[in-house]
Protein backbone atom coordinates (compact mmCIF):
# COMPACT_ATOMS: atom_id res chain seq x y z
CA UNK A 1 0.00 0.00 0.00
CA UNK A 2 2.13 2.13 -1.13
CA UNK A 3 0.83 6.27 -1.34
CA UNK A 4 -2.60 4.39 -2.70
CA UNK A 5 -5.72 4.26 -0.51
CA UNK A 6 -7.24 0.83 -0.89
CA UNK A 7 -11.20 0.42 -0.86
CA UNK A 8 -13.36 0.59 1.72
CA UNK A 9 -10.59 1.85 4.30
CA UNK A 10 -11.22 4.59 6.30
CA UNK A 11 -10.78 7.94 5.16
CA UNK A 12 -8.19 10.32 7.38
CA UNK A 13 -10.05 13.19 7.16
CA UNK A 14 -13.54 11.96 8.23
CA UNK A 15 -12.70 8.73 9.87
CA UNK A 16 -15.71 6.93 7.40
CA UNK A 17 -15.55 4.57 4.91
CA UNK A 18 -16.19 5.17 1.60
CA UNK A 19 -19.45 2.98 2.18
CA UNK A 20 -20.93 4.30 5.00
CA UNK A 21 -21.28 7.35 3.59
CA UNK A 22 -22.78 6.51 0.20
CA UNK A 23 -25.00 4.23 2.26
CA UNK A 24 -25.39 7.39 4.57
CA UNK A 25 -26.55 9.11 1.15
CA UNK A 26 -29.09 6.88 -0.02
CA UNK A 27 -30.48 6.77 3.44
CA UNK A 28 -31.76 10.55 3.02
CA UNK A 29 -33.36 9.54 -0.04
CA UNK A 30 -34.91 6.53 1.09
CA UNK A 31 -36.09 8.24 4.23
CA UNK A 32 -37.54 11.13 1.55
CA UNK A 33 -39.13 8.38 -0.54
CA UNK A 34 -40.99 6.68 2.44
CA UNK A 35 -42.65 10.04 3.70
CA UNK A 36 -43.79 10.48 0.30
CA UNK A 37 -45.32 6.65 0.16
CA UNK A 38 -46.85 7.58 3.50
CA UNK A 39 -48.44 11.01 2.79
CA UNK A 40 -50.14 9.90 -0.49
CA UNK A 41 -51.49 6.75 1.14
CA UNK A 42 -52.94 9.09 3.84
CA UNK A 43 -54.17 10.64 0.93
CA UNK A 44 -55.75 7.85 -1.30
CA UNK A 45 -56.97 6.73 2.40
CA UNK A 46 -58.79 9.99 3.22
CA UNK A 47 -60.44 10.30 -0.05
CA UNK A 48 -61.48 6.65 -0.56
CA UNK A 49 -62.82 6.93 2.78
CA UNK A 50 -64.26 10.25 2.96
CA UNK A 51 -64.89 11.71 -0.51
CA UNK A 52 -65.71 8.39 -2.92
CA UNK A 53 -69.36 7.58 -1.61
CA UNK A 54 -71.78 9.27 -2.87
CA UNK A 55 -74.04 11.09 -1.34
CA UNK A 56 -76.89 14.54 -1.10
CA UNK A 57 -79.32 11.44 -2.91
CA UNK A 58 -83.02 12.56 -3.94
CA UNK A 59 -85.50 9.65 -2.13
CA UNK A 60 -85.31 7.50 -5.50
CA UNK A 61 -81.88 7.21 -5.80
CA UNK A 62 -81.84 6.44 -1.99
CA UNK A 63 -84.10 3.75 -2.58
CA UNK A 64 -82.01 2.58 -5.76
CA UNK A 65 -78.74 2.74 -3.25
CA UNK A 66 -80.50 0.70 -0.70
CA UNK A 67 -81.10 -1.92 -3.22
CA UNK A 68 -77.89 -1.80 -4.96
CA UNK A 69 -76.23 -2.06 -1.32
CA UNK A 70 -78.25 -5.11 -0.87
CA UNK A 71 -77.37 -6.90 -4.01
CA UNK A 72 -73.70 -6.24 -3.97
CA UNK A 73 -73.59 -7.89 -0.67
CA UNK A 74 -75.47 -10.72 -1.86
CA UNK A 75 -74.04 -11.19 -5.13
CA UNK A 76 -70.12 -10.85 -4.03
CA UNK A 77 -69.63 -12.88 -1.56
CA UNK A 78 -66.43 -14.61 -1.13
CA UNK A 79 -63.45 -15.64 0.78
CA UNK A 80 -61.74 -11.50 1.17
CA UNK A 81 -65.51 -10.32 1.46
CA UNK A 82 -66.21 -12.45 4.39
CA UNK A 83 -62.86 -11.54 5.97
CA UNK A 84 -63.56 -7.93 5.58
CA UNK A 85 -60.83 -7.14 3.67
CA UNK A 86 -62.74 -5.91 0.10
CA UNK A 87 -65.89 -3.69 0.68
CA UNK A 88 -68.04 -1.76 -1.69
CA UNK A 89 -69.27 1.21 -1.98
CA UNK A 90 -71.43 2.97 -4.66
CA UNK A 91 -69.46 6.12 -5.58
CA UNK A 92 -71.85 7.14 -8.55
CA UNK A 93 -75.89 7.03 -9.74
CA UNK A 94 -77.56 8.12 -12.71
CA UNK A 95 -80.47 7.78 -14.47
CA UNK A 96 -79.84 5.64 -16.94
CA UNK A 97 -83.36 5.73 -19.12
CA UNK A 98 -86.01 8.34 -17.88
CA UNK A 99 -88.56 6.28 -20.08
CA UNK A 100 -88.62 2.79 -18.63
CA UNK A 101 -90.07 1.58 -15.13
CA UNK A 102 -87.60 -0.08 -12.81
CA UNK A 103 -88.28 -2.45 -10.31
CA UNK A 104 -86.25 -2.90 -6.99
CA UNK A 105 -86.43 -6.24 -5.31
CA UNK A 106 -84.62 -7.81 -2.38
CA UNK A 107 -84.45 -8.99 0.97
CA UNK A 108 -84.59 -6.05 3.73
CA UNK A 109 -80.91 -7.25 5.52
CA UNK A 110 -82.60 -5.95 8.98
CA UNK A 111 -86.29 -7.55 8.58
CA UNK A 112 -85.47 -10.06 6.40
CA UNK A 113 -88.64 -9.18 4.61
CA UNK A 114 -88.76 -9.18 0.80
CA UNK A 115 -89.11 -5.30 -0.37
CA UNK A 116 -90.77 -4.52 -4.34
CA UNK A 117 -90.22 -1.18 -5.39
CA UNK A 118 -91.27 0.42 -8.97
CA UNK A 119 -89.66 2.85 -10.31
CA UNK A 120 -90.09 5.80 -12.61
CA UNK A 121 -86.73 5.98 -14.39
CA UNK A 122 -84.14 3.37 -14.33
CA UNK A 123 -81.37 4.32 -12.41
CA UNK A 124 -77.87 2.76 -12.91
CA UNK A 125 -74.76 2.71 -10.14
CA UNK A 126 -71.20 2.81 -10.50
CA UNK A 127 -69.60 0.18 -7.27
CA UNK A 128 -66.25 0.40 -6.56
CA UNK A 129 -64.29 -2.23 -4.53
CA UNK A 130 -62.11 -1.54 -2.00
CA UNK A 131 -59.02 -3.61 -0.56
CA UNK A 132 -58.07 -2.77 3.08
CA UNK A 133 -60.49 -0.05 2.53
CA UNK A 134 -58.45 1.75 0.79
CA UNK A 135 -57.15 0.92 -2.34
CA UNK A 136 -59.69 0.80 -5.40
CA UNK A 137 -59.09 -2.66 -7.34
CA UNK A 138 -62.78 -3.79 -8.89
CA UNK A 139 -65.68 -1.51 -10.35
CA UNK A 140 -68.60 -2.59 -11.83
CA UNK A 141 -72.20 -0.79 -12.91
CA UNK A 142 -75.27 -2.14 -11.01
CA UNK A 143 -78.50 -1.62 -12.50
CA UNK A 144 -82.39 -2.44 -11.95
CA UNK A 145 -84.17 -4.93 -13.96
CA UNK A 146 -87.30 -3.27 -16.34
CA UNK A 147 -90.85 -3.57 -15.47
CA UNK A 148 -92.07 -5.13 -18.64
Amino acid sequence: MSGKKAKGTASKTTGRSDKAAAARKHGKAEKGMILLFLVLLIALALKSNLFDEVKDLSPAEQQFKDFVDCSVARDYSGILEDMHLINYRVFQIKMADERQQAVLRYEDPKTGDPVEIRQDGRYQAEVRGYLLWILPVKQFAVTAEVQK
